[in-house]
Parts: structure tokens; C-alpha cells; sequence
């Protein structure tokens, strides 16, 4: 059994109940059916990891959980944003269909943590089973930034863009993910199935048509 060090943000108001009864489980934003998600709690590997904006808002605090690897996956936490706003139609049309495929690569490509690569996923998030009980949790007074979260985000972009020159037969460019997305929706090799947004960016996901995988990509304003 091996221990490590995850994290998660709870507002100020909320640490008693914490206190007593722990990190449950179930999302208080993405609010819908997802099996692997129903009996989860969600940490972060990282304080910076956080996309939610709550390392920057004084109403919440960081907390620090003692978690056995055994209860956790690492999930990519852009494909099930992607599936919400196609559930809900949240700025496009409803589209349970896609939210359908969305979920069922979400569910598919989680890992143990052992086997999560830097720039896996876009962002990872970490599913706890069963949530986390109240005396492995600690307040973190002193939040640190080491940086690692905004790494992993380039490194995602570093590691698909590679995979779309592959996919679009080009030998050599200068392209970065964007554009190359761009090409790959030109030649009909690519299609958007959502608009969304975390705290860092704004989002698009796109499924490449031949393999039925998603990615997602940042946009300007």
C-alpha cells in the first residue's frame, strides 16, 4: 500500500463539516450520471493543477489528504466538461449523442497513477473512491506554486500537436496545435463537438473522425 499527498480546494464555510464528515463523494458542478465519477471524490495531484479558479479565491481554502494509490484514477477532466455543456446545452444545442461518446472516452482512458504520463491529459483530475475520510485531511496554510500545472497543460499540447502532424501526413512544420487542428478541420479529418471554458482558458473540443478520439485546445478571446 502505497500513501501519497493529493489535494483539493473547500470553501472556508464548509471545513467543519469536513472536519467531521470528510471529502464526499459526488460534483457540485458537473452535475449529471457518470458511473466513474458517482462514487468519487476530486482531488488534484497538485495545488496548481487546479482549472477551477479556487487557488486564487480567498473564499476557498487548500487542503492536503493522505490517499492509498489503490483508490485512485487519473481522469481527463476536459472531456467531461465537454460532455456537460453537450448535456445541458449549455451555449450549443443539446446533444446527447456526443455527451454519450464524450463520457465513454472519459471513462475509458482513465489510468492508475502509477501509469499517468506528464501531458497525458490536458487536465488531469484525480478520482478517490469512496471519498476521503476526515482524519487524512490537513489545511495547507502556506500554498506553494511550483508551476506544474501550467507544464502539464503545454506538455499536453506539445504531445497532440505531434499526433496531428502524424495524423495529417506532414513532414515537417512549425504548426502549433491550433493550427493544426485548423488544418485538420479543413481536410474533414476533424470536427468541434464542444465550446467550454475553465478557469485558464477558453476551450474547444474536437474529435478526430477517423479514430473517434477527443482533444482539447485553447483558444484566444
Amino acid at each position: 500500500m502505497a500513501i501519497i499527498d493529493l489535494y483539493h480546494y473547500a470553501r472556508s464555510e464548509d471545513l467543519d463539516t469536513i472536519s467531521d464528515e470528510g471529502i464526499k463523494v459526488g460534483s457540485k458542478f458537473f452535475m449529471f450520471d457518470v458511473a466513474s465519477r458517482n462514487n468519487a471524490a476530486y482531488l488534484w495531484r497538485y495545488p496548481d493543477e487546479d482549472v477551477m479558479g479556487y487557488d486564487e479565491n480567498p473564499r476557498y481554502v487548500l487542503l492536503r489528504a493522505k490517499i492509498d494509490t489503490a483508490k485512485i484514477k487519473i481522469a481527463p477532466m476536459d472531456l467531461i466538461s465537454a460532455a456537460y455543456v453537450n448535456h445541458i446545452g449549455r451555449g450549443q444545442p443539446k446533444n446527447p449523442d456526443i455527451a454519450a461518446k464524450l463520457i465513454a472516452a472519459y471513462e475509458k482512458s482513465q489510468v492508475p497513477l502509477y501509469e499517468y504520463e506528464h501531458g497525458k491529459f490536458r487536465t488531469p483530475e484525480v478520482l478517490v473512491e469512496g471519498g476521503v475520510d476526515a482524519d487524512d485531511i490537513a489545511v495547507v496554510k502556506q500554498p506553494e506554486s511550483q508551476g506544474r500545472g501550467e507544464g502539464n497543460r503545454r506538455a499536453y499540447q506539445s504531445k497532440f500537436a505531434e499526433h496531428m502532424i502524424r495524423l495529417l501526413g506532414i513532414q515537417k512544420t512549425q504548426m502549433k496545435l491550433n493550427e493544426l487542428t485548423e488544418a485538420a478541420v479543413n481536410r474533414g479529418a476533424a470536427v468541434r463537438v464542444a465550446k467550454h471554458d475553465d478557469a485558464t482558458a477558453y476551450l474547444e473540443t474536437y474529435m478526430i473522425l477517423e479514430t473517434g478520439e477527443f482533444f482539447t485546445i485553447e483558444k484566444e478571446d
